[in-house]
């Protein structure tokens, strides 16, 4: 949870805007609207027809190795797995000889905004060279569901597969009262979202949109807003919670003095959205959340910071194995985005600042992360201690989460300061390995586990005939270790097969696609 002031468009005193979920109300705010064609790529994958030969399949059920096998692969689907060598069968087909590597389904990235960028060409790009396949889109809108519907959203061949698209997210200028946010919701089913994205509102809102979207049957995810009971939110059917919480959600019903630090959260003062009526709203929040929206930290308040360093020393060990037992049993996804929290609690580390693959974002957009990680580096000592510390305990979490059983999937957040779209995905991995999570739950995470998510496993998330050919193509062996996943020699989409030099091709376009502003 973040607090920060931002300043009265009419002069009034100071509005104070509480909560981690200023940064998705900023995005709301300042994403782009999806109405812009993506530019065109040139990269030619090899197409039809195609023979992967000498194989080695990763089994993400299992853990195991099967090879060497043959895949063929036609009209976007895994037709055959037979023993290599043996005859093809069927028309000619391209053959590609993956002798040595190791065949994974395709990467899920499970929590990311590209669809919120004014051209999200280049990003997508850089998606699929980094392995990534399929997306689920967490900030959605009525036009984006509408382009859906029309066929004409902004994908090209080159994009990952859109797997979930929600509408707007629930905030104070759309859910600001129970009436409205039962009447978000409806609108909607009406529009065809796949699920309700939950921010930043009341308890009784929140609790009311959670109530209306299960009676209708859509899903509801994302945040536990500050001041809401999370315990009540799990036992409601929240489908899956985002990044741990936020801020100290989840550590509150783990305290020993529980009852306390909830009332010191449900203090803090609510979001305030501005007024209906305000002419060139959006613009204005734009211009006022920008810097807000690349990390919410950077303006962290003594609040907040107070609520964390309790929280963190009261935690109760087993009033924390509960909650894990209730999130288990519950059936609630973590999508814990780690990735995102340490780019916000380290907020100026040189480790970002001086990432090579920034040369794949705009250097406006650069200049603005550079400009941000300048005002957290003015934070005290104190309050970076507590930040540093609570994304320690977010690695606890979700080691004691995932050995309590808590389903959990990959996400990255692309969207905010320091995350490079693609290559974040790799950092994930490497946080979710840190926090000591074994290799093959961390390959499950990004392939089988978001097919479960879904209710897709009949097509997509394993290697087998009939599934689809969205695939990895490694080096090394991902299952004796996480780092392994970084080598990709190649990747499948769509049956369509990116060799090493079309993979290049893509990052060079990528590079080259940035946009202006």
């Amino acid at each position: 949870m973040t607090l920060l002031h931002i300043p009265s468009i009419r002069k009034t005193p100071m509005v104070r805007v509480t909560g981690i979920g200023a940064l998705a109300y900023a995005a709301l705010l300042l994403g782009g609207c999806g109405d812009h064609p993506p530019q065109a790529l040139d990269v030619k994958p090899q197409g039809g027809r195609i023979i992967l030969t000498g194989a080695t399949v990763v089994d993400v059920r299992a853990g195991n190795l099967q090879g060497p096998v043959d895949l063929t692969l036609d009209q976007g689907k895994i037709v055959a797995i037979t023993p290599s060598g043996s005859p093809p069968a069927g028309e000619a087909a391209h053959i590609v000889n993956v002798a040595g590597k190791f065949v994974v389904p395709g990467f899920n990235d499970m929590h990311a905004h590209v669809l919120g960028t004014p051209d999200p060409t280049g990003p997508l790009a850089l998606m699929l060279a980094n392995g990534i396949t399929g997306f689920r889109q967490m900030q959605g809108s009525a036009l984006l569901l509408q382009q859906r519907r029309n066929g004409t959203l902004p994908l090209f061949r080159q994009a990952p597969a859109l797997l979930a698209l929600p509408g707007e997210p629930l905030l104070p200028l759309n859910a600001g009262t129970v009436d409205d946010a039962v009447a978000a919701v409806r609108q909607q089913k009406q529009e065809g979202a796949d699920f309700i994205k939950v921010v930043m509102v009341s308890p009784p809102a929140f609790l009311a949109a959670q109530k209306e979207a299960k009676r209708l049957g859509l899903p509801f995810a994302g945040h536990i807003p500050p001041g809401t009971d999370a315990l009540p939110a799990i036992r409601g059917g929240m489908k899956s919670i985002e990044h741990m919480g936020p801020g100290a959600a989840l550590l509150i019903p783990a305290s020993a003095d529980q009852n306390e630090l909830q009332h010191m959260a449900a203090a803090l003062p609510p979001l305030k959205a501005p007024p209906k009526w305000l002419p060139f709203k959006d613009a204005i929040g734009a211009f006022l959340f920008k810097k807000t929206a690349v990390n919410p930290l950077a303006s962290v308040s003594d609040d907040t910071i107070r609520i964390s360093d309790k929280a963190l020393a009261t935690v109760d060990p087993r009033k924390f194995h509960a909650l894990a037992q209730t999130l288990a049993a519950s059936g609630t996804w973590q999508v814990p985005t780690l990735i995102r929290g340490k780019t916000m609690a380290m907020g100026d580390a040189a480790e970002f600042r001086h990432d090579p693959h920034l040369r794949y974002m705009p250097s406006k957009t650069v200049d603005l992360w550079n400009g941000v990680a300048e005002d957290f580096s003015k934070l005290s000592p104190a309050a970076k201690h507590t930040l540093r510390s609570s994304y320690a305990m977010q690695l606890r979490m979700v080691k004691a989460f995932d050995e309590a059983g808590v389903k959990m999937l990959v996400g990255t957040d692309f969207g905010g300061g320091w995350l490079v779209p693609g290559f974040s995905i790799h950092q994930e991995f490497d946080e979710l390995a840190k926090a000591g999570l074994p290799p093959l739950r961390i390959l499950q995470m990004t392939t089988i586990d978001p097919a479960e998510f879904l209710g897709k496993t009949l097509q997509m998330g394993t290697v087998e005939a009939g599934k689809a050919a969205d695939l990895v193509i490694l080096d090394k062996n991902p299952l004796t270790d996480a780092k392994n996943l970084h080598h990709i020699h190649a990747v499948v989409r769509r049956g369509d097969y990116y060799s090493p030099a079309a993979l290049r091709q893509l990052l060079e376009q990528a590079r080259r696609l940035q946009p202006s502003q």
